[in-house]
């Protein structure tokens, strides 16, 4: 099986890495189809929600999926692309970093802040830490993306906010589907450039209503 036949030129080093990702739903979901697309086949699936029907038209699930295990949801759908894949299904909540190899890709894809603040202290108080952790927030049509190479708790903080606070940035409580698929190809294009020593954008902001992309870094 070669999937990466077409590209392979631009990047086929996608399997060098074991991606955990925090969260299936909308950006986690997304991200996975694109990365297992792009040769990953390395994977440590975590949420403990199922699918509904809401979930449908921003994620990719389809409605034989619906009162399913996300994780074991996804994992159906990243096996029919490669079948020769390795996935963890696990079906709770996020609470220790398996570190796995020399370069594990975190991917932060929660809807809440808290929980992204979380799992990262859990996260980078281990033993063995992240190479890149990239994390993905979305709001109706806004997405914004960190990108933090050998992550510190310090630096991620610095892109940190309450949800409370978060009343001007995107939010996950409304969502499209175009900005749901487009945050899987930002993340994988990121993960590529991490994976060919290309310096990557630590931080940008995509709009859909002017198509417009702000980068900070």
């Amino acid at each position: 099986m070669n999937l990466t036949a077409r590209f392979s030129e631009i990047v086929d080093n996608f399997n060098d890495c074991v991606y955990h990702i925090l969260g299936c739903g909308a950006i986690g979901s997304s991200a996975a189809l694109q990365l297992v697309r792009m040769g990953a086949d390395e994977f440590l699936l975590y949420d403990f929600d199922q699918v509904s029907e809401e979930n449908i038209g921003v994620s990719q699930y389809i409605m034989r999926d619906i009162r399913c295990n996300k994780v074991d949801a996804l994992k159906k759908h990243m096996l029919q692309i490669n079948h020769e894949a390795n996935i963890t299904a696990i079906p709770n909540r996020f609470e220790i970093f398996e570190h796995t190899g020399d370069k594990d890709v975190m991917i932060l894809a929660f809807d809440s802040m808290d929980a992204r603040k979380t799992a990262v202290i859990a996260a980078l108080r281990a033993k063995h830490k992240p190479w890149l952790l990239i994390d993905g927030r979305m709001g109706a049509e806004h997405y914004q993306q960190y990108t933090l190479l050998h992550p510190t708790l310090k630096d991620y903080m610095k892109t940190w906010y309450s949800d409370e606070d978060g009343d001007s940035e995107p939010c996950n409580a409304k969502a499209t589907s175009y900005c749901s698929n487009m945050s899987g190809s930002l993340i994988a294009n990121q993960i590529r450039k991490a994976v060919t020593d290309t310096p990557v954008n630590e931080e940008f902001i995509f709009n859909f209503p002017t198509l417009t992309l702000a980068k900070n870094k």
